[in-house]
């Protein structure tokens, strides 16, 4: 499974780029998994959908009771699509939780990929942790700022 990060708010280069790998990976179906909150995310997450490629959704909050969007009806149905979490009690989406959330997401891929992190921002210090755990796999998009990541 590959992972997809993107910071809330990403420059255009960014999203070209991600909405070109989404292609990319829809045409040869392989797993996504993210927790698919940010803009960007969710556009990935749609052409991934469209394409029906397998995706993981990774939810901040626990699964039962989730009110899940009616467009997932189909993908869940038809096996393209898997929604989990490992959140145990509802709260509010807090950056504790979201980060929680990105954590889990990591450590179940075996790829990580990031459209976007802003500098100094959480999703880059995320990023530097993950970087030091698994070497060589974890990808920053050519278009987002290298020097963000410390």
């Amino acid at each position: 499974m590959t992972a997809f990060f993107a910071f809330r708010k990403c420059p255009g280069a960014a999203i070209r780029v991600a909405m070109d790998w989404a292609l990319q990976q829809a045409r040869v179906k392989n797993v996504v998994i993210s927790g698919f909150h940010s803009p960007l995310e969710q556009a990935v997450l749609k052409v991934l959908l469209q394409a029906r490629s397998p995706v993981v959704v990774v939810l901040a909050r626990p699964l039962e009771g989730a009110k899940l969007p009616p467009e997932w009806t189909d993908p869940l149905a038809q096996g393209h699509l898997a929604v989990v979490s490992a959140a145990i009690a509802a709260t509010r989406l807090t950056d504790a939780v979201a980060i929680a959330r990105n954590h889990l997401v990591a450590q179940l891929a075996t790829d990580i990929v990031v459209a976007h992190a802003s500098p100094g921002g959480v999703l880059a210090s995320l990023l530097a942790k993950w970087q030091m755990e698994k070497p060589g796999l974890v990808q920053l998009f050519a278009c987002a700022p290298k020097n963000s990541i410390s």
